[in-house]
């Protein structure tokens, strides 16, 4: 799957738990894929084989680390979880559209569902053809899905932010508030009679 299927899946977690930080989202949703170059680079995977970034016992394990660290440095376990459901959904969605994802160290262990080569696209001879149409629609439309879902949860949050700020303050204009008994009689430009 191209970046942006994977990158939908870190917009769809924002909308989920709007606490985590859409960069943190975003590079989980792609981190087995960055793994990918790097071990490319020092040899350890190649186009036809990739145990170390893309196989599913490698992906549980890169998925676990990333939670762990999202754990540690939000000390939230919710945090965790999401940021390791995210990076692991990488592998999930790689499962789903190709035939041959390794799922051990083993050449011959592999799967997968091999949902863009029942639709005719290959990434050998990817050209503007029905395959490559419905894949690229695909993803289009899981990221439209994942920003619409981000927006509405954006939304939400402000609205709930906006609503809460008035009764904050001290000058509320809520009905239901009371004026702490130690301020009672005071005006705006009174002091305070003794200083604590």
């Amino acid at each position: 799957m191209s970046p942006t299927g994977h990158f939908a899946m870190g917009f769809a977690a924002k909308g989920i738990e709007p606490a985590i930080p859409l960069w943190a989202l975003l590079l989980s949703s792609y981190a087995i894929d960055l793994l990918y170059f790097i071990f490319v680079f020092l040899g350890l995977d190649n186009m036809a084989y990739d145990p170390w970034s893309h196989s599913l016992l490698m992906a549980l394990a890169w998925s676990f680390l990333g939670g762990l660290i999202a754990f540690v440095f939000s000390h939230r376990t919710k945090t965790g979880i999401i940021v390791a459901l995210t990076a692991f959904s990488h592998w999930v969605l790689d499962f789903i559209v190709w035939e041959r994802i390794p799922l051990t160290f083993d050449p011959t262990a592999k799967g997968g569902l091999g949902l863009y080569g029942i639709i005719g696209f290959n990434l050998d001879g990817a050209g503007f053809n029905r395959g490559t149409i419905i894949a690229t629609s695909l993803e289009g439309g899981m990221m439209i899905l994942s920003i619409l879902l981000f927006i509405r949860t954006m939304k939400k949050l402000r609205k709930r932010k906006g609503a809460a700020r008035p009764a904050q303050g001290r000058f509320s204009a809520d009905p239901s508030f009371k004026t702490p008994p130690h301020e009672k009689g005071r005006g705006l430009g009174s002091r305070p009679s003794s200083l604590p």
